[in-house]
């Protein structure tokens, strides 16, 4: 049986990979801003969990708008897969999938900023029921000087838990619930925010209303006046990039994360080496 110094250094050895993830290069040459075919450009792609945006974003079109696109959902995953944890969710990796996930959310909002700063077209796709967020990447976006877009995937719940169970990465049924009902308040927000900039498509099974594809292609191609003004602003060597770095919150969370896990660890195995197993049991469920 390993001592409770062991077990500290190896847990801590564990999670510092977390930290030290590496994802793609996100230092954008500022050139690749100018001449991208979206620029200033910017689509929010939100519904619940099992909602179908990638089927509806394909029927749209959407890859074709030369727009990237920003999704938790990916660096997630594959931060699972790195630690060798279950896409079906089970309960005892909670705590490491939680550490995961906030990894995977710094490494998005690092993303999303890189891209705000070369002014490249971005797609954000996302299934947060986290209005706080989703207003602070809309205001980040606009105050950029960006032609923002909403559209938002209407699923029925029962649909979306039916479609949850096809899935290989399932998510528990409660939390499904939960981030449907979620989504519904950040429609309203993006509804009453966006107007006129705000499209709704339901995927329930039939056929998709791809009506806005073509709509869709016009704007992407036409810049607006922020555009046309930071284009030239950047040829004279003037750029004037927004700095705010929103991922900051999130590292700091995270940190705070693996700093209590340490100390939680650590005060366990000496409870456990004292008093044994059940008794600690016993504290951590009052």
């Amino acid at each position: 049986m390993k001592s409770c110094t062991q077990q500290l250094w190896t847990w801590l050895r564990g999670n510092m990979e977390y930290l030290k993830y590496k994802e793609d290069d996100l230092v954008l040459d500022i050139d690749e801003g100018v001449n991208d075919p979206g620029i200033f450009k910017a689509i929010i792609l939100a519904g619940g969990p099992g909602s179908g945006k990638s089927y509806v974003a394909k029927k749209l079109g959407l890859k074709t708008l030369g727009l990237v696109v920003v999704n938790s959902d990916l660096f997630f995953v594959q931060m699972m897969k790195r630690k060798g944890l279950s896409l079906k969710m089970p309960e005892n990796e909670t705590e490491d999938r939680e550490a995961a996930r906030l990894a995977a959310k710094a490494s998005t909002d690092k993303r999303f900023q890189s891209l705000i700063d070369a002014r490249m077209g971005i797609i954000v796709d996302s299934t947060s029921g986290d209005q706080g967020k989703t207003f602070k990447m809309y205001r980040l976006l606009e105050e950029a000087g960006y032609d923002v877009k909403a559209i938002f995937i209407q699923t029925d719940l029962e649909v979306a838990l039916q479609r949850n169970n096809e899935r290989s990465r399932t998510i528990p049924e409660k939390i499904v619930e939960k981030s449907h009902a979620s989504a519904q308040k950040i429609k309203g927000y993006l509804k009453k925010h966006g107007k006129r900039n705000f499209h709704e498509v339901e995927n329930n099974g039939g056929p998709i209303d791809t009506s806005l594809a073509g709509k869709l292609t016009t704007w992407a191609k036409k810049p607006n006046t922020a555009a046309l003004e930071w284009i030239q602003a950047v040829k004279r060597g003037m750029d004037s990039s927004v700095r705010e770095d929103i991922y900051t919150n999130t590292l700091e969370k995270f940190n705070n994360y693996k700093e209590w896990r340490k100390w939680y660890e650590f005060i366990k195995c000496s409870y456990e080496s004292t008093l044994g197993a059940k008794d600690w049991s016993r504290v951590i469920s009052r």
